[in-house]
């Protein structure tokens, strides 16, 4: 992947700083965006403020990017969000539509800007986070579980209209993430199960790579 440029979202976030510097290390250049302030950027990386549940920001994004790099090969959609358990009777309409939006319409934006902007190229990776969850939906997490499959579906619609063109769409249902911010949260909890941050950058620079070129449509589990 040496000399190829990407695009990270959530790049500064507990999973997306190990999956910037993972592609860094294999000589990606990386733009990643930030939303405060750019303190946990990965060193060499380019950041980027933008909200990705905005089209404009989107927009935005990826024209500075193909003024930085001149080409985008490689976009990784790490941005979402979390509901706590709770019942679809008392699920406000409020938090039904930030999921959507956090999880759903961020990687609906990211997928298309990425589509418009690899048109023509012969090489092109897209990597979007779908959720165990959303593969297999339990009751009292409708909002997440719902955003989550719908990734996994336009993930897989998006990898159809892509087919044969050399852009692969793919996407990556991790079940808890051993990131500092949920061990802090699940203090009490059976971790040994839980994967790595740095085995789901490994796994995504798989999917990048020319090994990787056969799949596509596809939600992995991690």
């Amino acid at each position: 992947m040496k000399g190829k440029n990407a695009i990270v979202t959530g790049g500064t976030g507990g999973v997306g700083s190990v999956i910037v510097q993972r592609l860094m290390d294999e000589g990606v250049r990386v733009i990643a965006t930030v939303t405060r302030d750019a303190e946990s950027l990965v060193r060499g990386a380019i950041p980027a403020k933008a909200d990705v549940t905005n089209e404009r920001d989107v927009e935005n994004l990826f024209t500075m990017a193909k003024k930085e790099f001149g080409s985008v090969e490689i976009v990784v959609n790490t941005v979402g969000g979390y509901l706590e358990q709770k019942p679809v009777a008392e699920v406000s309409l409020d938090e039904w539509e930030t999921m959507m939006g956090k999880n759903l319409r961020s990687a609906f934006l990211c997928t298309r800007s990425a589509l418009r902007a690899m048109k023509g190229q012969s090489y092109g990776r897209i990597v979007n986070f779908s959720a165990r969850i959303g593969l297999r939906p339990t009751a009292g997490r409708a909002p997440y579980a719902v955003s989550k499959a719908g990734v996994s579906l336009l993930t897989e619609i998006a990898s159809m209209e892509m087919q044969g063109s050399g852009i692969t769409v793919n996407a990556i249902a991790p079940g808890i993430i051993a990131t500092l911010a949920n061990r802090k949260s699940m203090p009490d909890a059976d971790m040994r199960t839980w994967v790595s941050p740095e085995s789901i950058a490994d796994l995504i620079c798989w999917l990048c790579s020319d090994h990787g070129s056969a799949v596509t449509g596809t939600t992995l589990k991690a």
